[in-house]
């Protein structure tokens, strides 16, 4: 059986604005039919990204803050709540292609996050799914996620805490009911860096039996202490 194409893009750009302009760019893309399906990497400045709607279900935002610090406030085109975003989080999204038929949100979160998971684990962190849509490590809440879907591709993008400010992030976003404390990655790896998730989750794709492309450099850059070369870097 021939492979699976699928597309790794490690996008350099720090703009949120452009950045989810760019997931609809390749949402589309996929569901044409003229890209082949998709996992891409990324990092926001500083911003909240909330769902379309306030719902009590998916938790919101302390508007009133929000303004008063400045913090730039986004919509993106998916459900769910809001996500505190800065320079120690890292951002991920799978476009992958449906069968014909709409699959359940839950369906679409479990898939995705398999392979964020597996990744995780890779590296020695005790991940898990907890239904709906987040990853878990020991309780703590790491990742969560968002998606949506047409009968010939869906979107589910999402979170990873790395070293991101959890103390502006508590006071900013509204969890919804039930939510565990979140938890930064580096409490489990303290010298991780995104580009080591990014490399974790490509073999994770290569072992599933995708033949993947990456369109940029995996270069961790620490030791050298000089910025990537190129345009689609962490």
């Amino acid at each position: 059986m021939k492979a699976r194409k699928l597309k790794v893009y490690v996008d350099k750009g720090r703009d949120p604005v452009e950045n989810l302009e760019r997931e609809e760019d390749l949402f589309r893309g996929v569901d044409s039919g003229e890209l082949p399906e998709l996992v891409r990497f990324w990092v926001d400045s500083e911003c909240l990204v909330r769902g379309r709607a306030r719902s009590i279900q998916y938790g919101w935002y302390n508007e009133a803050l929000a303004q008063e610090t400045g913090i730039k406030v986004i919509e993106r085109a998916t459900g769910g709540g809001v996500v505190y975003h800065d320079e120690g989080n890292l951002n991920w999204s799978f476009f992958f292609r449906n069968s014909g038929r709409l699959l359940s949100p839950t369906k679409m979160f479990e898939r995705a996050s398999e392979q964020i998971i597996k990744a995780l684990v890779s590296q020695g962190v005790d991940a898990e799914f907890s239904p709906p849509n987040r990853i878990d490590v020991q309780g703590r809440k790491v990742s969560g996620m968002a998606a949506r879907s047409t009968p010939r591709a869906y979107l589910v993008h999402g979170t990873l805490l790395i070293r991101s400010n959890l103390e502006k992030l508590n006071r900013l976003c509204i969890p919804p009911p039930g939510c565990p404390p979140v938890a930064n990655l580096d409490e489990w790896i303290p010298e991780i860096h995104p580009l080591q998730i990014v490399r974790a989750v490509v073999e994770i794709m290569k072992e599933s039996g995708f033949d993947v492309q990456i369109d940029g450099e995996l270069r961790d850059t620490r030791s050298s202490g000089k910025g990537c070369r190129r345009s689609r870097n962490l």
